[in-house]
């Protein structure tokens, strides 16, 4: 791995004892292991309820798992610098054939318009279970007896 080579020490240090370069490594493994339970998340809806009754998941793991595989090329891509867009590493192929599956699978935004209509029709459904809540909540008060106090502007200023 090109951030454990003795022979690369950029201001007089290893790659890997530069933070930026753990942070990225860190960020790199949260977001494959987020894409990998998306995944596996819509696998099992698949498995549950077919592909229809998967939409959602299935959406969301075409947005989140090609854009999260181009930024870890990306960030592997800079940790090697002038080499890492030369033919001597895999990197520059890889980042320009995820970049190309982003587009081939249909653009981010037709997902994206996709799910937003779907969670806008669940719109009603919330605000139905929101006002259930204000009604049970409203019992609670009555039945413990516990007043409402208007917060004053001194302490809506601190809200």
């Amino acid at each position: 791995m090109r951030i454990n080579d003795p022979k690369k020490t950029p201001f007089g240090k290893q790659l890997k004892e530069h933070g930026v370069i753990l942070e990225w490594v860190a960020r790199s493994r949260i977001e494959i292991d987020a894409a990998r339970l998306m995944v596996l998340n819509a696998a099992i809806k698949i498995d549950e309820l077919g592909a229809k009754g998967a939409v959602r998941e299935i959406a969301e793991a075409k947005v989140l798992v090609p854009t999260m595989a181009l930024t870890v090329i990306d960030r592997a891509v800079q940790a090697f610098g002038g080499a890492g867009v030369s033919q001597d590493t895999p990197l520059a192929s890889m980042w320009a054939g995820i970049r190309t599956l982003r587009l081939a699978d249909g653009p981010d935004e037709v997902h994206l318009q996709q799910l937003g209509r779907n969670e806008n029709k669940r719109g009603k459904e919330v605000t139905v279970k929101i006002l259930k809540q204000k009604e049970v909540a409203e019992k609670m008060r009555v039945q413990y007896g516990v007043q409402v106090v208007e917060a004053g502007p001194r302490m809506r200023s601190q809200l």
